[in-house]
């Protein structure tokens, strides 16, 4: 078998995207691929004739690099809206929420004109703002999020307006993280809509993955190193160890793996892994017996009500086409200290978590239920706490050393397949560019 030119760790969105990308240059690569599937957090479940998106939901309309990739593998004129609303939920009383909604009614007036100055601040920045990538936000980045908003807002506006939009955007809560990361979230809020497959998302790594040589069940135990030049690969197939010789390696796992399969890192750069954090959350899956009489595809929880849910999301609404029996698949999420505490607990007990919760908003619900499934997702969404956008830069100036070593994640600047795909994108650019600076050097002194 040919050795592989450039050898990619991880057949996620990352890793298919880096070997799209490397394909059309020409040159062996191969994909190693520790799970049976491709599709890293794009995941899909099928059951009863349905496809539901139990990972990645959903595509930005403000997505480039993302809709280019879709468009050469067959998949961007498929692309279908998703349909607002969703309903904020509070003191029993549902709201619509559109994206373009210019008053919220489930809080005051006044709560309404100081989450103004957040926009504001938002649009003043507006040119500054990447939401797809990590550029320097130095006035932004090491403020807390929740204390910023409780001091120039109030705490409706945290509670009814910042929750719900991060939780949304990224699976998390607003305790910790940096503002700089919410004035992202706050441009692509508004500068975007929703759209998804209407054969579910996991057939875009799939339509790719179709395409490109991929060896699963594959586990990449540690990148080769000689004088900080990677020449290789220690890869465990079946069991069993072998070496991959390979001048070049695309790392397109998460962050917290690279410490285990490169011990040459720094402490610094150790700690960086470590302490870049993701969202850990189970996802209950109910497959109900009717459609539900509902006008929205999602109702969004409150945490000053007790709700340990974040939201519940309805699959036949948001995609007709993937549930062809038109009956309701409620997906219950359960989002920061909420998720963490269940997300490694039985599926009884999770269940009954969120039946509890449904029963709140939706009489007998218990008696709607015709099965359920539990997903559990240990590394949902990138976490951007206080301190961490400096670090990461920092993190990967100095892990430039490992000539050959290329590192492709949502550690770019912000949890979306767009972030990871221009990370592809840019890894590839700069192999190709030390390919072709080497091949002159050798060509001069050959």
């Amino acid at each position: 078998m040919e050795q592989p030119k450039t050898a990619i760790i991880g057949a996620g969105i990352g890793g298919l995207a880096s070997a799209h990308f490397l394909k059309k240059s020409g040159g062996a690569i191969e994909i190693y691929e520790k799970a049976a599937v491709p599709g890293g957090r794009i995941q899909l479940l099928e059951k009863d004739g349905a496809r539901v998106d139990v990972g990645t939901q959903y595509f930005h309309t403000n997505y480039t690099e993302t809709y280019q990739l879709l468009e050469e593998v067959g998949l961007k004129e498929h692309l279908i809206p998703i349909r607002p609303p969703v309903k904020i939920m509070r003191g029993g009383r549902g709201y619509l929420v559109k994206h373009n909604t210019k008053r919220y009614k489930m809080i005051p007036l006044s709560s309404n004109l100081k989450f103004g100055k957040i926009i504001l601040t938002a649009l003043l920045n507006f040119g500054r703002l990447d939401p797809y990538f990590n550029t320097p936000l130095p006035e932004f980045e090491d403020v807390e999020l929740s204390d910023y908003i409780l001091k120039r807002c109030d705490r409706d506006a945290l509670e009814f307006l910042v929750y719900p939009i991060i939780t949304a955007f990224n699976l998390s809560e607003p305790e910790g993280e940096s503002l700089a990361h919410f004035l992202r979230i706050t441009k692509q809020f508004l500068t975007s809509s929703d759209t998804c497959l209407p054969m579910g998302m996991y057939s875009f790594p799939e339509k790719l993955a179709a395409r490109l040589p991929v060896t699963y069940q594959a586990e990449v135990e540690r990148i080769l190193l000689d004088a900080n030049r990677v020449t290789g690969l220690q890869v465990k197939i079946g069991g069993k160890s072998q070496t991959v010789k390979t001048d070049a390696v695309v790392c397109a796992t998460p962050l917290k793996e690279l410490p285990r399969m490169l011990p040459e890192l720094s402490d610094e750069e150790k700690s960086v892994a470590r302490d870049y954090v993701y969202s850990q959350f189970p996802l209950v899956v109910f497959f109900l017996k009717k459609r539900l009489p509902e006008n929205h595809w999602a109702f969004v929880f409150s945490r000053t009500e007790n709700f340990k849910a974040s939201f519940a999301s309805d699959a036949a609404f948001k995609c007709a086409q993937m549930v062809p029996s038109g009956k309701s698949v409620l997906q219950v999420w359960f989002v920061g200290g909420p998720g963490e505490e269940l997300v490694d607990q039985p599926n009884n007990v999770i269940i009954e978590q969120a039946k509890k919760e449904m029963e709140r908003i939706i009489h007998r619900f218990d008696h709607e239920i015709e099965s359920v499934q539990v997903v559990r997702h240990h590394t949902g969404m990138s976490r951007y706490k206080v301190g961490v956008y400096s670090r990461l830069r920092k993190f990967l100036e100095t892990t430039a050393r490992f000539k050959g070593l290329y590192l492709v994640g949502d550690y770019y600047g912000h949890s979306t397949l767009e972030t990871v795909i221009r990370s592809a994108n840019r890894a590839v650019e700069k192999l190709r560019k030390e390919d072709l600076s080497e091949a002159t050097l050798n060509d001069g002194y050959g």
